[in-house]
């Protein structure tokens, strides 16, 4: 082959090479599985594959970043394709792990909304049957507020799980348990304070 023909030659792969294109189709794809996690709420409900694909989005950008910095005859989408398809794939698990785990969260609060409840009625027995008499009003009147945070706790808490955020409906459920079991600790304790006397 003479200079002239590698010449021509090198001239027509730099020609091929500087028509590459980013690969649309695949940028879209990815795009689209993120959106629809981002939409599944996979910040909230699957943390760790969110993680994980805004990860594989990020390093799609660099990479699509990287080709645009190049000579437009040296630049090539190859890594910037894999990227997209890996960021299509974990996008995906990322929205479908959000969907199971806010299904699962929803559960959760579920079963700890009931005991919630059950809780806060054992509290309000426990108040109707707490000592009176001397030096317990105080003390009475104090738990009996308590009672009346946790009821307009429990609204709240049913609230949040009517909004579909199902963490927070968990989380106000426990406040409220453990708050009702104070109460009741309380009293019990008051109880066996006034039989010892």
């Amino acid at each position: 082959m003479n200079r002239t023909s590698i010449f021509g030659a090198v001239a027509l792969s730099l020609a091929v090479a500087g028509c590459a294109h980013p690969p649309a189709a695949d940028i879209d794809a990815a795009n689209h599985a993120l959106d629809e996690a981002r939409q599944a709420e996979a910040a909230e409900y699957a943390p760790e594959s969110w993680t994980a694909a805004q990860d594989a989005g990020s390093k799609l950008q660099i990479e699509l970043d990287a080709q645009e910095q190049r000579w437009s005859a040296t630049r090539s989408y190859t890594t910037a394709q894999r990227l997209a398809q890996d960021a299509k794939v974990a996008g995906e698990r990322s929205r479908d792990d959000a969907i199971a785990g806010k299904d699962k969260a929803k559960t959760d609060a579920t079963t700890m909304m009931a005991q919630a409840r059950e809780e806060v009625g054992r509290a309000h027995v426990a108040l109707a049957t707490a000592p009176r008499g001397k030096g317990t009003e105080a003390d009475l009147a104090s738990l009996r507020s308590d009672a009346v945070g946790i009821d307009e706790s429990l609204v709240a808490m049913q609230q949040a799980f009517d909004g579909g955020n199902y963490n927070d409906a968990k989380s106000k459920a426990q406040a409220v348990t453990d708050a009702a079991k104070k109460i009741q600790s309380e009293i019990e304790r008051a109880k066996n304070a006034r039989r010892s006397a």
